[in-house]
């Protein structure tokens, strides 16, 4: 770890830096505007504006973890992030020819904003929520800077980015004691999560809108309750928009988390009181959500009112088409199949199932992630049973185990390795957590929890900057 300059001259660093990459990110958007430059263009324009325009934020997290090693490593995963999309451009339209959702996207996103740019608000859409969300706010981008696919898979890309700052930013506040530098490793640079919400789609809006809730979460276990909240309940609404049965997980895994595990505030007085109040606001807000899965379910062309079963069933059905499917057992919510359920959400495919280099890739990561999940069982088996003492950890299996259970239906590699972008940034909260002891903590997490309050008035006084 590097030392760092003095207190009043790193704000003062971080102050002016944050004013010129703001003007000068004001400034090359101002140009996108005015030259309403189309195709390629637009993209090699975008690309430094978006580095510019998040550099400030790497170096605050740089300077709140007084590492300046952080800074660069954050500063190549985001990098590598916007080289993804251009990998997932080439993969899409070179390998697939076109037939990927991001075309559908595009086309009908570059009519809305032709009657954006002409005055005409009438987006002709029968709602704004899930597909049609997408194509709206793809539309909306357009308006702004210019119809190009390129820059939309860019910043699609830029915008999944920081659904996994806003993750590490939760595991450094609500896992003090964890390995931050494990966790980023392996969130920032993981091939599948590089690869796949990264064009224009609902994977890289979901991983935004969970980072936003996750980062809430650990502020509302952590004692700043009402803006945790609030800033959960944002990303919430978001991922509603896009996939409520999605978000209904998350608010469930926060109620759980937030009624049983200590946080600062539940050892005050009026702790209590607040606490049960807050636990019921989130069981009535995950029960709200959970019930617009049935709309989202027809929107889909399913069917909720055969039931659970008979709609796994379907999911299963549409899914066991193409090279990549295989068979799952028959669908429901049998407690039997809940282990190799989680062994197939996170594992598979296995490497001698893998038959092109696209599901090679995906099994050798699963192959690893395997690995390091059977070397730290005991680790992760104490920290599961601490659940009280780290309640984030708790957030984290609930909607696990949620996202299982709605998931095991999926009988498609791809779908599934696509689809599971939105359980790995939780899962490897595991593999970094510390294996604290149930009834006591380590020297090391109990050092690292004292020393919220020095954390928390440094972060104060940066924002104030």
């Amino acid at each position: 770890m590097q030392r760092m300059a003095p207190v009043g001259a790193r704000v003062n660093i971080l102050a002016g830096g944050s004013l010129v990459g703001g003007a000068l990110t004001v400034l090359a958007l101002l140009l996108l505007w005015v030259l309403r430059a189309e195709g390629i263009w637009v993209a090699l324009l975008l690309f430094p504006i978006l580095i510019i325009a998040t550099a400030p934020a790497l170096m605050r997290q740089a300077e709140r973890e007084r590492d300046r090693n952080l800074f660069w490593l954050l500063l190549a995963a985001l990098v590598l992030k916007l080289l993804g999309a251009l990998v997932r451009y080439f993969v899409s339209f070179k390998i697939y020819r076109g037939a990927v959702d991001a075309v559908a996207y595009h086309e009908i996103a570059t009519a809305l904003a032709e009657r954006f740019r002409a005055g005409n608000f009438d987006t002709g859409l029968d709602t704004l929520t899930s597909t049609n969300f997408i194509s709206f706010f793809t539309g909306l981008v357009y308006t702004a800077i210019g119809t190009s696919v390129h820059a939309g898979f860019l910043l699609y890309s830029w915008l999944a980015f920081w659904g996994l700052f806003y993750l590490y930013r939760a595991f450094t506040i609500a896992v003090p004691g964890g390995s931050h530098r494990t966790y980023a490793r392996l969130l920032f640079f993981l091939p599948s999560i590089l690869y796949w919400p990264s064009s224009i789609g609902k994977e890289a809006w979901m991983l935004f809108a969970l980072g936003l809730t996750a980062f809430g979460v650990a502020r509302s276990l952590t004692g700043q309750t009402l803006r945790g909240l609030t800033t959960a309940g944002v990303g919430l609404w978001l991922a509603a928009l896009v996939r409520p049965h999605v978000a209904g997980m998350a608010a469930l895994g926060l109620a759980v988390a937030y009624t049983v595990g200590r946080t600062q505030r539940g050892r005050r007085p009026a702790g209590s009181a607040m606490k049960f109040l807050g636990a019921a606001a989130l069981v009535a807000l995950a029960v709200v959500l959970l019930s617009q899965t049935a709309r989202f379910l027809e929107e889909q062309g399913l069917d909720p009112e055969e039931g659970v079963t008979a709609v796994l069933d379907q999911t299963t059905e549409r899914t066991t088409r193409g090279d990549s499917s295989f068979a799952v057992p028959s669908a429901g919510f049998s407690p039997a199949r809940l282990p190799w359920a989680t062994v197939t959400i996170l594992f598979r495919p296995f490497l001698f199932e893998a038959h092109n280099v696209q599901a090679g890739i995906t099994a050798l990561e699963s192959t690893i992630l395997l690995g390091l999940a059977i070397s730290r069982a005991r680790p992760i088996g104490r920290a599961v049973r601490s659940f009280r003492r780290l309640p984030y950890v708790t957030f984290v299996v609930v909607y696990a185990g949620l996202f299982v259970l709605a998931f095991s239906s999926i009988a498609n590699f791809g779908i599934l390795a696509r689809e599971r972008t939105q359980l790995l940034p939780f899962f490897l909260v595991l593999l970094a957590v510390p294996g604290v002891r149930a009834g006591r903590a380590s020297p090391t997490s109990s050092a690292a929890t004292a020393s919220l309050p020095a954390r928390g008035a440094d972060d104060h006084q940066l924002a104030r900057a």
